[in-house]
Parts: C-alpha cells; structure tokens; sequence
C-alpha cells in the first residue's frame, strides 16, 4: 500500500503548483474513482510550501490546435529566513493576468501577508478559503479556520490586500484590508462597492477555541458580516458551530458533529443561510448555487471499516432553497464499496443527484455545473504488478436528462529509475446511448495543469505524459491525440535552487 500511495504522489510532487490540504482530504481515496477537489487545488493553484528550495522559477505553454489558442505562463517562489514569496503570470492571446502573494515573520509570533488573500474563517459563513474535501471522509464539512491564507490561483474571488496576524498567548488577533476582486478575461476585475476590512480575535485552550469576526462589505450584498464560533474536540468527536449575521437582522448557522471510531466514521452537519447572508468569499457546501434565495439543509456521511480490507461509505444530503414563493427541494446520494489487496485496489459506486444540486465533488470554479437530474454508476480497479508499474482501469455509466452513456478508459504509469522519468498513457472510448451524454475523466498531465477532462457525446481519445528531473530540473510533456489528431498539447519546465 505505502508503493502505491507514493506512485499516486509522483505526479502531485512534479506539480509546480501545490496548495496546502487537509489531513484527512482523499486521504483513502483511488485515482480511479472522482479524485477529490484538493487534488484539483494542488495541481492548479500555487502556494507557499513552509520548506524546500531557496529559490523557484518555471516556465509553461498550452497549445489548442481547435481553435489555434496558446496559453503561457511563468513562477517564480522565493523561500529565505521567515519571509516567503509566490507570483504567477498567464498570457492568453492579448489578455494577461498576475497573482501574487507575499508572507513575512518578522517575529516569531508576529506575521504579515501582502498579495492575494482569502480569509479562512469559521466553518465556511463568512469564508471558507476554498476548502473542499472528498464526501467520503467523516470530516468532509467540518475544517479548523486557518487564518489568512494566499491565493496565487487565477480562479475565483479574492481580497488584493494586505492582513496581519499577531498571538499573544492562547489570543490570536487577525486583521485584513483591501479590494475585493476575481480574475476576468482580460485580467483583474475588481468588485463594485467598498472596500473589505475586518478582524477577527481567536483563544483557546485544550481542545476548545472559539473566534469572533467582523468584516465591512463582506456579505454578498456588500453589507457588514459578523460572526462567531466554536469548536470542541474530545476523544475523537469535533463538534463545530458558527453563525454569522447581515444588519438586515439576518442570521446564518451552521453546526456539524464529527466522530471518529476503529469501525465507523461519521459526519454530520447542517446549516440555515437567509437569502444573501453568507460571506462573498464563503464557500460552504450548498451554498453558492442559489445565493439569492434562503437556503438550508443537511448532510451526513458514514464510513465503515470491516475485515479483509473492505469499506463501505455513504454520503448524502438534502437541501432546500426559497424566494418566498417558488421552493425547490433537491437530494444527492452517493454509495461506494472498495477492497484493497496487497497490490491494488478496486471500487464501485454509485450516485444519485436532483435537479439543481451541485456537484458531489465540485468541479473548477468557473466550469459548467450539471444541473440536470443525473445518476451515476462508476467501477474501477487499480493495480501494481511490479514496483515501475501501475494501471487504473475504469468503467463510468452516467445517466441524467441529457443523455445515457458508457465509457471505458485505462491508464498506465511506467516509472524509469535511472533517467528519473515517469511515463503515464491514458485512453478512453466513449459512447452516448440515448442523447448527448456527459462523462469525465482524469488524466494527470504533470507540471501543474488540470487534470480532469468534460466531454459529451461519442469519441476516443489517447493522451500521453512524461515527467522528467534530475537534481532541480524539472520538465514534463503532456500531449492529447483525438481521431483528428493532436488536439492539445502543453509543456512546462521548474528549475529549483
């Protein structure tokens, strides 16, 4: 097991673009079946690691021969004595867009963030910094705030701003202020209105802590959003609350119990968000599909552990959302078995989504959502025959309004110890039954571009990777083949010092 999890690590450590996860995120989770959305952040964005090299540049090209579109990009990291940099640069077209991020510790309990930033606060009202995790996982809703976290992806909204953070004992005192923005097309597109501010004071003892925070112009309407919660942790359970209210006299709750067991996980929360309430930056699951309307719900998520190497996990959840007069009530449900031996893995699930729900697993910020009434029956099996090689076979039924399919797809990675090279050959065949089908497929394409691929219809396709260092060199082609011909094609190269 220990061979395979740093096979499935190879590509994410070839990434120029790691982020920071949770513990527990995808933690037991195959490559075969829906890799989890901090996957995706720590392939696409890049952050600050707390080590590693003094020094790091790279340099990227992504060509679409379809429509003769080329996307370049450039990094740069800095890491030396308590101060730590990051910037990013992407060109498309006539179009360019910059994202940078600064830290500095000048004292050992003083630290000061300049760049692009995303408050991570409370469980997710007033902002959650982009955490997602895999459903399966007992602490799937509940995360401990982080604080003040970098931002140097080019998805999503921000603050362009600056934040200190200073502790004085068990008392944490957190200040931001700056420009709320995102990343448009032609660069940034700052948020009309007012400038964010705020802070927020933290303490705690033992396995108990709560926060208090107040941020100017960070509702979804602009308006002032203070909030306050808690947590508790004792001998395997992790209960969290946080409410969070508008001037309007609107008031947001969430609250969520977490217990650990040897057989059975469990997580559990629910919230209740009036329309407009939550933070602009807040992403909570369920909430940011319908953030105009009220909205409330439930989740919970069960995993249980028997002999023989063999779970079973369930996740589901309910939601509901109103603009006083039309009401929709929407379910999702998800179901997974998996048995492990000693050189693979093999999983089965099956998931179930009404009509406006969200992703399970959501996909990139700014990618299309399914909203159709779907189901899903997907199988996959991973294996290592030998200590160089590891294959994923997949096999994903997707059903929803918009068509019927089948695909199947299989995935080889080939590691060359004496040229330090990894070689990974994907392909796939796909077919619609009824209508014009939605399948995806992830294909780890090294150096830092995003992996999963959205395709509809009937097709075939053939991709092939090749990651390559030697001391802090780095360099990887990713190329993507269609019956037409290459249709993608992209290039990136790291040098560390």
């Amino acid at each position: 097991m220990r061979r395979a999890a740093i096979a499935a690590a190879i590509p994410l450590l070839l990434s120029c673009a790691p982020a920071g996860r949770s513990g527990s995120a995808g933690r037991d989770l195959s490559e075969g079946v829906d890799p989890s959305r901090d996957r995706y952040l720590a392939e696409t964005f890049l952050d600050i690691p707390s080590s590693g090299p003094a020094l790091e540049a790279g340099a990227g090209c992504h060509v679409y021969t379809d429509d003769n579109r080329e996307t370049r990009e450039a990094f740069m990291r800095v890491r030396a004595r308590g101060i730590r940099g990051a910037g990013r640069l992407r060109v498309t077209g006539n179009s360019s867009r910059e994202a940078f991020h600064l830290t500095a510790a000048p004292m050992r309990r003083l630290r000061i963030d300049l760049g692009d930033l995303v408050p991570d606060l409370g469980i997710g009202l007033i902002s959650s910094g982009r955490r997602f995790a895999y459903p399966f996982s007992s602490r799937h809703p509940l995360y401990r705030p982080k604080g003040i976290r970098g931002w140097t992806g080019f998805y999503g909204s921000f603050i362009r701003g600056a934040a200190i953070r200073a502790a004085a004992g068990p008392v944490i005192l957190t200040m931001v202020s700056g420009r709320p923005a995102s990343h448009g097309k032609d660069g940034v597109d700052y948020r009309d209105g007012r400038d964010v501010s705020g802070l927020r004071i933290d303490a705690g003892t033992g396995g108990i802590r709560a926060g208090v925070t107040v941020i100017d112009a960070g509702s979804r309407s602009g308006d002032r959003i203070s909030g306050v919660d808690l947590t508790i942790r004792s001998r395997g359970r992790i209960c969290m609350l946080e409410a969070a209210a508008a001037p309007s006299g609107s008031v947001s709750a969430a609250w969520g119990l977490t217990i650990d067991g040897r057989r059975i996980d469990c997580g559990i929360i629910g919230w209740s968000v009036p329309a407009g309430s939550d933070g602009f930056l807040a992403s909570f699951p369920g909430l940011s599909t319908a953030s105009g309307r009220s909205r409330s719900g439930a989740s919970i998520a069960l995993r249980g552990r028997f002999p023989g190497r063999t779970h079973v996990s369930a996740w589901g959840e309910l939601r509901r959302n109103s603009d006083g007069e039309d009401r929709a009530l929407d379910r999702a449900l998800r179901f997974e078995v998996g048995i492990r031996w000693k050189r693979g893995t093999a999983r089965c699930s099956w998931s179930s989504r009404a009509r406006e729900s969200e992703a399970l697993v959501p996909f990139p910020p700014g990618g299309d959502i399914d909203t159709d009434a779907s189901e899903r029956l997907a199988l996959s099996v991973s294996c290592r025959p030998a200590s160089f090689l590891s294959l994923v076979m997949e096999l994903k039924r997707p059903e929803s309004d918009g068509g019927k399919g089948l695909m199947c797809a299989t995935r080889a990675s080939l590691a060359i110890r004496r040229l330090h090279t990894r070689l990974s050959v994907s392909a796939a065949v796909y077919r619609s039954y009824r209508g014009n089908a939605r399948f995806s497929l992830y294909e780890p394409s090294g150096g830092g571009k995003f992996p999963w691929k959205t395709f509809y219809g009937n097709g075939s396709r053939l991709t092939l990777g090749l990651d390559a260092g030697s001391g802090g060199i780095k360099a990887s082609l990713w190329l993507l083949w269609r019956p037409e011909g290459i249709s993608e094609s992209a290039m990136r190269l790291v040098v560390a010092i």
